[in-house]
């Protein structure tokens, strides 16, 4: 079982969060070896969006709300990314494209602290459908964060990273199974939960 969420060109835009230059760095503390395979989706939806005429924003840290700064973070943690930086821009090879939107956000969530709600809001969204990194950190924490702002939510699996887990004093926690608990969690109550060629079909058969 999964939320029903019908996609409406009129009124539901693509989400692309977090695929930024610094995340994509093979070099870089945030690279993960599963993102090959991801952005061959993200680009998959991308196509389909732009030729269905489906809005696409992409969310990426940097400077929202003047009043709140960057995140302090945790000891042992890897470092986080500089706002202002080529780093956290989207990839030109990605985007933007003509009239679409970059939102900057100061938190993982694409909500918390941008204009992303405003956004929407005023061009008529009410659903988005989300993919890009990761699927346990800021595209969850996006999903909750639509549902308190009554917007609907589509999560394409297979075009978000899912990170395995380290040892938290639980015992680590495999990719499968961050897949598994949090796509559950997730269609049961917030979200639909489909796949890249599902979403790309539903958008090229209009």
């Amino acid at each position: 079982m999964t939320v029903e969420v019908a996609i409406r060109l009129e009124s539901s835009a693509l989400l692309v969060h977090d695929v930024t230059n610094d995340f994509l760095d093979p070099a870089g503390p945030g690279y993960d070896p599963g993102l090959g395979a991801v952005l061959e989706n993200v680009r998959a939806l991308l196509a389909a969006a732009r030729q269905a005429g489906l809005p696409v924003v992409f969310v990426a840290p940097g400077q929202g709300d003047p009043s709140i700064g960057p995140a302090q973070r945790a000891e042992g943690a890897p470092p986080s990314p500089l706002w202002g930086t080529p780093g956290v821009d989207v990839p030109a090879s990605l985007g933007p494209g003509p009239g679409e939107k970059v939102v900057r956000k100061p938190r993982w969530g694409g909500f918390h602290g941008s204009e992303l709600a405003a956004h929407l809001r005023g061009t008529g969204r009410d659903t988005i459908v989300l993919c890009g990194l990761s699927l346990a950190g800021g595209i969850e924490t996006t999903v909750r964060d639509a549902y308190n702002h009554d917007l609907r939510s589509v999560v394409v699996e297979d075009a978000c990273l899912i990170r395995a887990v380290p040892d938290q004093g639980w015992g680590a926690v495999s990719r499968e199974d961050v897949r598994r608990v949090v796509l559950s969690v997730l269609a049961q109550r917030f979200a639909r939960v489909a796949t890249t060629r599902e979403i790309c079909d539903e958008l090229l058969s209009r």
